[in-house]
């Protein structure tokens, strides 16, 4: 496999953990044994935050015009939008002015006539400005789903392009909540944002206004409350901020573990891990759903505020108003239309107050979702890299020193002269590098010192593509996409046709076994290939390397799930296609490795020894040590 480092992404099972689990564990027992833990180290937080967790901040600027940005490409229909919605704001604010005019006028004329002249043009304007609004809505709506459509093709092209270290360090959990749950989180912003923030600002600098133009003592009589708003909000938008980072950086983890343990299934019912599992997901869920709560305590709290807020605006007006009315100093009719144009101030508070709410989701996923399309590939082709030639596959290792982590290399100081045409072995203790030579081969990784040459071109001065296109890897557990076998063929070469594909099958002779299946090449694999026997997965697989025809097979234990028999035919085929061809094999089966050319011999990342399998069996090392344990383990072992 061309992963060989060990990467633990697993949450951590408490070794104190029960050993068997009868019955769901409550809510209660979940907290507290997440207590015990030290789950809730941070305090109030609720959650420890990864390193690579978005910590709060205020509303970053920065960020902001990165979202704006987005939407720049459709900026038209914001803009339309934005029209539609003043106009339909433009209409509501003068309802309190008909409202006004049938109080103080048209009722006290007497003439039913005036009232529903009135009665009837607030209504009609009324109808224009939901029309306009719906317009408004549609136009948003449209914009906004382009919008996450572009970022989540940008997320998906960026995680084509990152490098295996990546993935070596991160969760699946992490990755795939990026492309989902952080996007959703991110399309109230991207659609209703630029309009909300707009008409519902304009509204309320609109509703005050009117307010002072009506009356500037009922003005006057409620202007108090405003720095009351004013610190409320600001106290508001913090702690909001702060939970909303916490929810989402948990979130994630419930993600990663519920992605691992559905990855792992097999492995979790081989080994009756399924209470165990069970407690520590509810654990994790338990911290999940107080965070929520959490969440939940401030917004409850938020919300009954502003509506005390109104209610002693209203309260104000309804004295202030009532007692200037009696004075006579003031229509009746113009207390009621303050009375209502202190509605639409407040409901933009309230209505900002929930979308700030969205806003402070959106700023932790996009903070997640743009540090996501911010990384830059550890492997990239370096400025003005050229496509390498059509290859013969004479690969040259000189002095090359390798190390997933720093200060921990896996190879020491390799040099290994492989001339092209010929079948090379890399045999030896798990750990001691074969694998991480493939997988330098490809560039899947970079190395740290030394250089890598084929055909006595230094790798890294190619790009990529032109590199993988002549490179054929087949691994031991390959990866198998949902759909027939003709596809998985065809996978590498999409525009090959089904007798290409066909003849590739019959160069491995395994072209019968294909249509001896119930629906032949248009058998369906299923998801990951688990509808099909491991053994007929690897075939496919090195049909599907054939096909491409590359300079290089690299073939890392490409064998070892495969039986007896299709092992024979598979390595007859082999044995045919390999001519002319330089293959690298990291193999422990004796079948494969006793015809390769050269043999060699890897011991803790150097090379213990090297050459033909007639060689190093006389020259009574390692490998002739591996080869009696292959042979006869009873001697070794003194059975």
């Amino acid at each position: 496999m061309l992963n060989p480092k060990v990467n633990n992404t697993t949450d951590t099972i408490d070794s104190d953990a029960p050993q068997r689990k009868t019955a769901e564990p409550s809510l209660m027992d979940a907290w507290r044994r997440a207590s015990q833990a030290g789950t809730f180290q941070n305090g109030r937080d609720g959650v420890p935050i990864d390193d690579d967790d978005v910590r709060y901040k205020p509303l970053s600027l920065k960020l902001l015009r990165r979202l704006l940005g987005r939407l720049k490409p459709y900026r038209r229909l914001y803009l339309l939008g934005a029209l539609f919605g003043l106009v339909a704001l433009s209409l509501e604010l003068t309802t309190p002015v008909i409202i006004q005019r049938i109080v103080d006028v048209a009722i006290p004329s007497g003439e039913a006539g005036q009232v529903l002249a009135l009665a009837g043009l607030w209504a009609a304007v009324m109808l224009v400005s939901l029309l306009f609004t719906g317009v408004q809505i549609g136009i948003t709506y449209r914009a906004g789903a382009r919008v996450i459509h572009d970022l989540r093709l940008a997320i998906f092209h960026k995680l084509q392009q990152l490098s295996m270290s990546f993935f070596d360090k991160t969760k699946l959990g992490r990755i795939i909540t990026r492309g989902t749950s952080d996007l959703q989180t991110l399309t109230p912003t991207v659609r209703d944002g630029v309009q909300l923030m707009m008409t519902n600002s304009l509204m309320m600098l609109g509703a005050g206004a009117m307010i002072l133009w009506t009356d500037w003592r009922l003005f006057l009589s409620l202007i108090w409350l405003l720095p009351l708003l004013t610190v409320m909000n600001r106290r508001y938008r913090r702690r909001l901020g702060e939970q909303h980072q916490i929810v989402r950086a948990h979130f994630s983890r419930v993600a990663s573990n519920m992605a691992e343990n559905i990855s792992g299934v097999r492995i979790v019912s081989a080994f009756n891990r399924q209470e165990e599992n069970l407690v520590r997901f509810n654990e994790l869920q338990v911290i999940n759903t107080v965070n929520n709560l959490r969440l939940a305590h401030i917004m409850g709290l938020y919300q009954p505020v502003l509506e005390l807020l109104r209610f002693v605006g209203q309260a104000m007006i309804l004295l202030c108003g009532g007692l200037l009315v009696l004075r006579g100093t003031i229509t009746p009719g113009a207390v009621l239309a303050v009375l209502f144009y202190w509605g639409f101030f407040m409901r933009p508070t309230i209505t900002l107050g929930t979308f700030y709410s969205s806003l402070m989701r959106a700023m932790a996923s996009g903070e997640r979702i743009f540090s996501l399309l911010d990384l830059e590939p550890e492997i990239k082709d370096v400025p003005r890299a050229r496509d390498l030639p059509r290859l013969k596959g004479h690969i040259r290792f000189k002095n090359v020193t390798f190390a997933y982590e720093p200060g921990r290399p896996v190879l020491h100081g390799i040099n290994l002269d492989l001339p092209a045409g010929k079948t090379y072995a890399i045999v030896g203790a798990t750990g001691s590098g074969k694998t991480s030579m493939l997988a330098l081969l490809a560039r899947f990784y970079d190395w740290q010192e030394g250089r890598i040459k084929i055909d006595g071109h230094a790798i890294r001065r190619y790009t990529l593509r032109s590199l993988r296109r002549q490179i054929g890897m087949v691994l031991q557990t390959n990866y198998l996409f949902t759909g027939t076998i003709l596809d998985n063929i065809r996978y590498a070469r999409p525009e090959a046709s089904a007798e290409e594909a066909h003849a590739a099958a019959r160069a491995l002779d395994v072209h019968e076994t294909f249509l001896a299946l119930p629906d032949g090449y248009q058998t369906d694999v299923g998801e990951r290939g688990d509808q099909i026997s491991m053994g007929l997965r690897q075939l496919i697989c090195f049909v599907r390397v054939l096909l491409v025809n590359p300079s290089i097979f690299l073939l890392d234990e490409a064998t070892s799930s495969i039986d007896t028999v299709t092992e024979n035919k598979v390595q007859q085929a082999l044995g045919r296609l390999s001519a002319g061809r330089t293959t690298v094999i990291v193999a422990h089966r004796l079948s494969t490795i006793v015809r390769a050319d050269r043999i060699i011999v890897m011991d803790q990342g150097r090379i213990a020894e090297q050459g033909s399998h007639a060689e190093l069996l006389a020259r009574g090392g390692q490998y002739a040590a591996m080869y009696e344990w292959f042979v006869s383990p009873e001697k070794v072992l003194g059975v």
